[in-house]
């Protein structure tokens, strides 16, 4: 977790985010005085306005949520502190008042935390009896089922103020807003459906905010700018990740060894479907006819619908969200659950902590409780996810397939697929293709396989050269990278996978491109991959030297490097060009390019990563180029295992 800022202050940082924000909308405006974004152009014909807010520090909530089919308005507190009555009740009044003859009704959304409980309920209460004429209800998220008993070791019950509400606060956004703009149905609401009310509002938030559940992880707290470092008490160890933990720099429930990205995926969505009933509190626990509260109901049922939210916190990073996205997706395949829709973003986020929540949603259950004998105004939770929102900051595709495949099947899909694209059959020894054979080009299939053996030995042999020349001017990968292509190669030939004896010269060379394209990778696998593909390419029209001259202009369409950049081509070049030339030998070529490679010693980098850090600048002490010394490498092996 970093604790380094652009802002080294807190002072005025609200507002500037504030002013971000509702510069990317130009639907919105911001009332600074009370910090609360609002829809300027909002729909007179919308007679239901949805209201969020709390503390700053979980950017993009709730500015970036403010738009049509989402919130109306919303208000921000400073870091972390809940917003006073008085600014909520400016945001009420926005939400109901603007461009609206008479006022709207509004459901207010608000996360379980006391400081935001009785904030946002005075200001309620301050409306109702400045406006007799306004109603307005409240949604309460309390998605964390970390804090509740049936989930917790010790089994304590955390009383009265029950689960804290997390990142599932913008999922009730999205559904209450596109309830409240569109109707049941989202965009697909027929002209002659029932409009919607604000009874039906409270009645579909409570039953989502009921079967919404959270659990959040973290391998560090975040850090607010301005403030003091973190002690060493307020530090997670390396190797373990805190469970549980809210969304304001409040200790997680408990600290757990990170063994696995699986396992703490699986101990994660373990406790969300030991989460049962739920929370006793919950408002569709209330009331008289309300559901019979079970704390050990099983909460997922077999093909039950279900909705996968993943909240990045603000710390991790895009390649391994996406991971986690994939390991908690394959922990419920394993459990034959396949989500309907998969959302994934930094939602609502805790500063810069490196950390995420997983939340599920239970679909069938909230129909269950807002659709049961009610035909006539049936509400379908997934078209409201799909409903369009000019909200900057939900992200979310819109249309997906009636039925999700699972992991392994959308796979398979790929794969199948990839195999009817129509490709040029291999060309055999016998039909060449118009190309030359092994005896056109004066080699035997024999001398082929202990040429290229090796050429691959002695690229293993000079690996650890490779490497200490490109610790010293580049990242230190080179000899890997050339090693990785000759084991792989090697386990071509050992699996006769290569074979000269059943592969022409030209789709021979074609394999061993696509072979050192998919071991070597990163720019020597596409180099490599780009020269033999073409000299494949002309090896099905010219001779075997012209073929190469062929193949390295190729390679120069695409690559600026010439001899004197010090790069591969210092010794490429030379190799192709004296085997071009008449009456050269392989013995002439294999010398030229041992010569170019060392002529890159002390040579300036023109190119490459090697241009900008380590000897970039060339001169003594810098060693030669690690890409062209394998290239001679490899020419020098070919000719030794053909000599053997």
């Amino acid at each position: 977790m970093s604790q380094k800022h652009i802002y080294n202050s807190s002072d005025g940082l609200v507002l500037k985010s504030l002013r971000g924000a509702v510069a990317l909308n130009p639907a919105l405006r911001l009332h600074t005085a009370t910090k609360t974004v609002y829809v300027a152009n909002a729909s007179p014909s919308t007679r239901i306005a949805i209201l969020s807010g709390g503390g700053a520090g979980h950017e993009p909530a709730h500015a970036g949520y403010t738009g049509h089919g989402m919130l109306a308005s919303s208000v921000s507190g400073d870091v972390f502190a809940s917003p006073s009555a008085k600014q909520i009740l400016a945001a009420i009044e926005f939400a109901a008042f603007t461009n609206s003859p008479t006022p709207r009704d509004v459901v207010v959304i608000i996360n379980n935390y006391t400081g935001d409980r009785l904030n946002f309920g005075l200001a309620m209460e301050h409306a109702r009896a400045k406006h007799p004429g306004l109603n307005v209800v409240s949604v309460l998220n309390a998605d964390d089922v970390s804090l509740l008993p049936q989930t917790r070791q010790d089994g304590n019950d955390v009383g009265m103020v029950g689960p804290r509400g997390l990142g599932g606060n913008i999922f009730v956004c999205k559904v209450l807003g596109g309830y409240t703009t569109f109707g049941g149905k989202g965009a697909s609401t027929s002209p002659g459906a029932p409009i919607p009310t604000l009874a039906r509002a409270k009645c579909l938030g409570d039953a989502l905010a009921a079967h919404l559940r959270s659990i959040g992880v973290a391998l560090g707290h975040c850090h607010v700018p301005g403030r003091e470092p973190h002690s060493a008490s307020q530090l997670i160890a390396n190797g373990h990740v805190e469970l549980g933990l809210g969304l304001h720099n409040e200790p997680g429930v408990r600290c757990a060894t990170l063994e696995s990205s699986r396992l703490l995926a699986t101990e994660m969505l373990h406790l969300v479907s030991a989460s049962g009933g739920g929370w006793s509190g919950a408002d569709i626990y209330k009331g008289e006819g309300a559901s019979k509260f079970d704390a050990h109901e099983p909460w997922l049922r077999e093909d039950d619908v279900t909705v996968l939210f993943i909240n990045n916190l603000g710390g991790v990073s895009q390649l391994e969200i996406g991971a986690i996205v994939e390991e908690v997706r394959g922990v419920l395949a394993s459990q034959k659950i396949v989500p309907s829709r998969i959302y994934c973003a930094p939602f609502m986020t805790s500063l810069n902590a490196p950390g995420f929540l997983i939340s599920v949603v239970n679909v069938s259950r909230i129909h269950e409780l807002v659709n049961g004998g009610n035909d006539e105004d049936e509400i379908d939770l997934l078209a409201l996810l799909d409903a369009p929102t000019d909200a900057h900051s939900w992200l979310g595709v819109r249309s997906w397939p009636a039925a999700r495949a699972t992991p392994a099947e959308d796979e398979a899909e790929a794969e199948a697929l990839l195999q009817t694209f129509t490709s040029s059959p291999e060309i055999s020894q016998s039909s060449c293709g118009g190309g030359p054979t092994w005896q056109g080009l004066g080699m035997s299939e024999e001398n082929v396989i202990k040429g290229i053996r090796g050429a691959c030995q002695a690229v293993l042999v000079a690996e650890p050269d490779m490497t200490r020349f490109d610790t010293i001017v580049g990242d230190g990968d080179c000899g890997e990278t050339f090693a990785g292509g000759a084991k792989a190669v090697l386990a071509a030939l050992d699996s006769s996978n290569l074979n000269p004896a059943k592969t022409a010269p030209a789709a021979f060379v074609s394999k061993v491109g696509g072979i050192l394209e998919g071991s070597m990778g990163g720019t020597a696998g596409a180099l490599f991959a780009i020269f033999f593909t073409a000299w494949s390419n002309a090896l099905r029209s010219l001779s075997g030297p012209s073929s190469l001259s062929a193949a390295l202009n190729a390679l120069g369409a695409h690559t600026p490097a010439r001899p004197g950049d010090r790069t591969v081509v210092d010794a490429l070049a030379p190799f192709c060009a004296v085997l071009s030339s008449d009456g050269a030998s392989l013995e002439d070529a294999v010398m030229a390019a041992k010569e170019g490679a060392e002529t890159t010693q002390g040579m300036k980098a023109r190119l490459g990563r090697a241009s900008y850090v380590g000897g970039g600048e060339g001169g003594i002490g810098v060693p030669p180029d690690p890409g062209a010394w394998g290239v001679a490498s490899i020419v020098d092996g070919f000719a030794k295992g053909i000599a053997v």
